[in-house]
C-alpha cells in the first residue's frame, strides 16, 4: 500500500522540525541533507531557519550542525554519517521514521508504519521496492 505525501505536509513538516530545532536552543551552523530525499528538505530548512545550505562537511568538525533526510526506514543511510569524526555534533532529523530503524534519531515528525511513502518529488508510479533493489 502506498502514502502519497503533499507538498502541504511537507512543509508543515519542516516548519514543524524548525520549531523543534530553535527550542533545542542549540546554535546550529548549517544543515546538510542526506542525497538525495534529504537534499531539498536542507534547502526548505536552510530558508525557515535562516541558517547555511551545507553541500559538504569538510568545515564541521565540532560544530552542531543538522543532518535531514526524508525517511529513516532501515537506517541505512544514516548509518553512514553516524560514525564519521565530522558528525560528532549532528542533530539528526526526518520527516518519516520506521521503528526497524537501526539509527535513533534526535527527532522526527511522522512514524512511518508499513506503507510505501510516496514524496512530491518522487513519480507517482513509484514501485513499491527500488530499481535498484531488484
Amino acid at each position: 500500500m502506498k502514502e502519497f505525501v503533499s507538498w502541504e505536509l511537507i512543509d508543515d513538516c519542516i516548519t514543524d522540525i524548525a520549531f523543534h530545532l530553535k527550542d533545542t536552543g542549540k546554535d546550529f551552523k548549517g544543515v546538510f541533507g542526506v542525497p538525495r530525499g534529504g537534499s531539498l528538505l536542507a534547502v526548505m530548512l536552510s530558508h525557515k531557519m535562516d541558517i547555511p545550505y551545507l553541500t559538504n562537511l569538510n568545515n564541521m568538525y565540532d560544530k552542531d550542525f543538522i543532518i535531514i533526510d526524508d525517511i529513516a526506514d532501515t537506517g541505512n543511510t544514516l548509518n553512514r554519517y553516524i560514525n564519521l569524526e565530522v558528525c560528532n555534533k549532528a542533530y539528526y532529523v526526518t520527516i518519516h521514521e520506521h521503528s526497524q530503524s537501526i539509527v535513533k534519531l534526535n527527532y522526527s515528525v511522522l512514524y512511518k508504519e508499513d506503507k510505501w511513502i510516496v514524496y512530491p518529488w518522487e513519480t507517482e508510479d513509484s514501485e513499491e521496492i527500488q530499481d535498484y533493489l531488484k
